[in-house]
């Protein structure tokens, strides 16, 4: 796992500039520091590593060919590398190191852009051909590692974070208020957007080349090289299937030449995660995050699982306190984007712990999106159910307003909405628009009078219809393209970088998502439980108080801290958020939550967040 950054442009780029883009990357990769320049200047990379897979300093990046045709500065890992290596030694490559990054360089010889295809891993990378003159800029399927990028007519540069980007000369911090309206609705800014006009993400599963001319670079649009596939078959065993495929991706997950574990929260995802390596014979220490609260604290099934499995196992607790010693600091300059899943305090924790003794932790993320683990998913099945009942005399007697159906009536009203207008509401996670809109002052009030945020749902949704899919799978789609890769993968990669630690997601593994993509939307969650699949396939490894117990999250009682201990911080709307949001609209909330008139814990959290954000970086 790395820090990359670099520049293609029409004059000269400062080679020092680089470095100290670079070097505010340093958590990303405090191992080794490099740089690297083209003969003309035009083409300059960086890089920051932390050292996974051959340790010593000739796989350090930016890495080049022994040819000197090819540079490239990489955040990642190829976990097929070995077998990659050696299909590629008989084709006629040479190798000079035992790192995955050399294997990268051979592969995009031999296969151009196509060795995309191949690679089974997480990554971003940008890669400088000497010989066309172009960069080749890609990453992962599911997108686990970030690229951001920016174009201008003299120049392309690109990083790992944003704010690797805030000191070229020509980047200009203005607010994208479509971005800011996306966040606001969702929690995260979503991809292809970021909070800055001048910078995009790339895409999860996609590429993007720049060529460099006499006139400076051009850089080509985006090129989707992976989507994934909902394909159902209804002929496979599917739960040894799920057992082998699992076992297969954590061992081959699990090599390293540095210390590794595995995250242990106690829940289905994890703790398979930790039982598929001790049954294949990989020993690995577990970790967990435990809270004071009742109803949160999930420390009793993490070691449940740990003595199941005879995982070593270490125990961190999270308190009130834990979040004002690092919330201005520490995770305001590492979340560099508005960001509103409050559950990066005990990811953060969690992983510096783990830090203390591995360097590379295995993880369960992806899970819930891959098999219908949420909720949400039997809602979506029951809607399918309802509508199946609903006969036109039916629904024409609960449309009437019957005295004598009005029950019946109140409780298919949620059910009767658009299929996909069902699957955007769910994604609602702070503000919903309709309040958005009436709250807004100044220039968000301009924007949203003509943007809607659900608009960063449509692309997804035109790829999976509901009509077409059915609701279950246009909802894991969507969960995968978007909240994944906007909410839950950004906060693990932040959380364990800032710490300077690899974290593994399993279930993300190219093997379990082409499979859990074949697998009938109705083996994976009916009107009464989500994950139901997974769980029956699970059953020989976990005990039945871990599989059948209501699913918790990796929550954490911020709620209540912000009624008690963590009053102060909940004062906001009299910064520079009183110039987006109506200061009364902002202080009610506070007040209604702090007062007990519901949860508003997530509402609330979103404006301060972006109260203290907007403070630091803009």
């Amino acid at each position: 796992m790395c820090g990359i950054v670099g520049a293609i442009a029409r004059e000269r780029v400062d080679e020092r500039l680089i470095e100290r883009m670079r070097d505010r990357l340093v958590h990303r990769g405090p191992d080794a520091a490099g740089v690297w320049s083209s003969l003309d200047g035009r083409v300059c990379l960086g890089h920051r590593r932390l050292s996974i897979v051959d340790l010593s300093a000739a796989a350090n990046g930016p890495f080049r060919s022994r040819d000197g045709r090819f540079v490239v500065t990489f955040n990642g890992e190829i976990y097929n590398f070995r077998a990659l290596r050696r299909e590629l030694t008989v084709e006629g490559a040479v190798f000079h190191t035992s790192s995955d990054t050399e294997v990268l360089v051979e592969a995009y010889r031999r296969w151009g852009a196509s060795c995309l295809e191949r690679l089974s891993g997480m990554f971003a990378f940008a890669l400088w051909d000497d010989e066309s003159s172009t960069l080749f800029c890609a990453r992962d399927r599911a997108g686990e590692k970030p690229f951001y990028y920016a174009s201008t007519a003299s120049s392309f540069v690109f990083g790992s974070e944003l704010k690797a980007l805030l000191p070229w000369p020509s980047f200009q911090r203005e607010l994208d208020h479509t971005a800011l309206a996306d966040f606001l609705v969702f929690g995260f800014v979503p991809d292809p957007k970021s909070i800055w006009k001048g910078a995009r993400k790339l895409p999860p599963g996609h590429s993007i080349t720049v060529e460099l001319g006499d006139r400076g670079p051009r850089a080509q649009e985006p090129v989707e090289w992976w989507d994934w596939e909902l394909e159902p078959n209804h002929e496979e065993a599917w739960e040894e299937q799920i057992r082998d495929t699992l076992t297969r991706a954590a061992v081959e997950m699990s090599y390293a030449d540095v210390p590794v574990g595995a995250f242990l929260s106690g829940g289905v995802d994890s703790s398979s995660v930790t039982a598929a390596l001790a049954r294949a014979g990989q020993p690995v220490h577990a970790y967990t995050i435990g809270f004071e609260e009742a109803g949160f604290d999930e420390r009793p099934y993490a070691r449940e699982i740990a003595e199941l499995t005879g995982t070593p196992h270490t125990e961190r607790m999270v308190r009130a306190d834990d979040v004002e010693a690092v919330f201005r600091d520490t995770v305001l300059w590492h979340y560099d984007e508005p960001f509103n899943d409050y559950s990066y305090l005990p990811t953060y924790y969690v992983c510096r712990e783990a830090r203390q003794e591995i360097t590379v932790a295995l993880s369960g993320d992806g899970g819930d999106e891959l098999f219908a683990g949420y909720g949400k998913y039997t809602r979506l099945a029951r809607r399918q159910a309802i509508e199946r009942a609903l006969t036109p005399p039916i629904t024409q007697l609960v449309a009437s307003g019957a005295h004598a159906v009005a029950a019946l009536r109140e409780h298919v009203a949620p059910y009767r909405l658009d299929a996909a207008a069902m699957v955007r509401s769910t994604l609602v996670s702070a503000h919903a628009p309709k309040a958005l809109r009436r709250a807004a002052r100044g220039d968000l009030a301009e924007t949203l009078a003509a943007y809607d945020p659900m608009d960063a749902v449509a692309p997804h949704l035109a790829k999976a219809p509901p009509s077409e899919v059915g609701l279950v799978n246009a909802m894991r789609y969507v969960d995968l393209k978007l909240t994944l890769a906007g909410g839950i993968l950004v906060k693990v990669d932040r959380a364990s970088m800032a710490v300077s630690l690899e974290v593994r997601p399993v279930y993300l593994h190219r093997d379990l998502l082409a499979l859990a993509g074949r697998v009938p939307p109705a083996l994976l969650a009916d009107r009464r439980e989500p994950k139901k699949l997974l769980r029956s396939a699970l059953r020989s490894w976990l005990p039945g108080s871990v599989l059948d117990r209501p699913k918790t999250g990796f929550a954490m009682p911020l709620g209540r801290w912000l009624r008690n201990d963590l009053k102060e911080l909940a004062r906001v709307g009299d910064g520079p958020l009183g110039e987006l949001l109506d200061p009364s609209y902002v202080r009610g909330i506070a007040r209604a939550h702090q007062g007990g008139e519901g949860d508003h814990a997530a509402g609330l959290h979103s404006l301060i967040f972006l109260e203290h954000w907007l403070g630091k970086w803009s």
